[in-house]
């Protein structure tokens, strides 16, 4: 998985920290020096993980159910206000073996299981039934990658990629604190699919709620829209939900000038 660079930041904050004590036009004075020496900043990081549970997407050529879990993952930042000072988010998702996308993580079952239908890629037919040994199992948890790894072969039904969007939404979630975001998916996204609302939905719970929206609201929303339409919270992952988690795991970060 992807790491966020956390500590260029940190050490960016620190400077800036540093270079705003040593502004004074004047030299200090000892009780000040001492004064710039104990200023501290407070913030806090944390990282949290949410699995869903899908049935789906589909069946296989021979009428069998594909099953698939996700676990989005986020690693946040906050101020001591609960404010997010950055957050990175990522997502593996793995299937039963007869999904038929080529890039899809699979998992096969336990090893010394009863097997599981495969499906060929090309041909998008069942061409054999899964040998879950050690090895077979092994070397698939080994190329598990996650959506950002997979990069524009993960294949969204939009033009935007998995990662262009989460980067995007990463950015409206700045500043904000779970609360506030909470607040946003409940006005502004969608009670069916999870995806912020749409002028154009054809659902009618959709054009409801999006209905009662001001103006400005919904010229707000058109620039989300602009920048990511996939869903923040349903079965294909609660990104909310994992940005909570690592809020609820935070730990205190005391940043130290001189």
């Amino acid at each position: 998985m992807a790491k966020r660079k956390i500590m260029p930041m940190i050490l960016a904050l620190t400077l800036s920290i540093g270079l705003l004590a040593g502004c004074s036009s004047s030299q200090p004075t000892a009780q000040q020096a001492n004064q710039t020496q104990s200023t501290q900043m407070k913030i806090y990081r944390g990282v949290g993980q949410i699995p869903t549970f899908r049935v789906g997407p589909g069946k296989d050529s021979k009428g069998t159910q594909v099953y698939t879990f996700t676990y989005v993952t986020a690693s946040a930042m906050f101020d001591k206000d609960g404010k997010i000072l950055d957050v990175y988010l990522d997502s593996l998702e793995v299937s039963t073996p007869n999904y038929d996308g080529a890039s899809m993580p699979h998992f096969s079952g336990w090893p010394g299981t009863q097997g599981y239908n495969v499906t060929d890629h090309k041909t998008m037919e069942v061409s054999e039934v899964s040998k879950n040994t050690d090895e077979t199992i092994a070397a698939e948890v080994n190329a598990w990658k996650t959506k950002r790894q997979r990069g524009n072969e993960y294949g969204m039904d939009y033009a935007r990629d998995w990662y262009k969007q989460a980067d995007f939404y990463q950015k409206v979630f700045k500043g904000k604190t779970v609360s506030e975001i909470e607040q946003w998916y409940e006005k502004n996204c969608s009670d069916v699919n999870g995806r912020p609302l749409k002028a154009d939905s054809k659902n009618e719970k959709d054009k409801e709620k999006y209905a009662k929206l001001t103006d400005q609201e919904k010229k707000d929303l058109a620039d989300i829209v602009s920048g990511a339409t996939m869903s923040v919270k349903d079965a294909h992952g609660d990104i909310i939900g994992a940005i909570k988690k690592a809020y609820e795991n935070r730990a205190e970060i005391t940043i130290k000038t001189k």
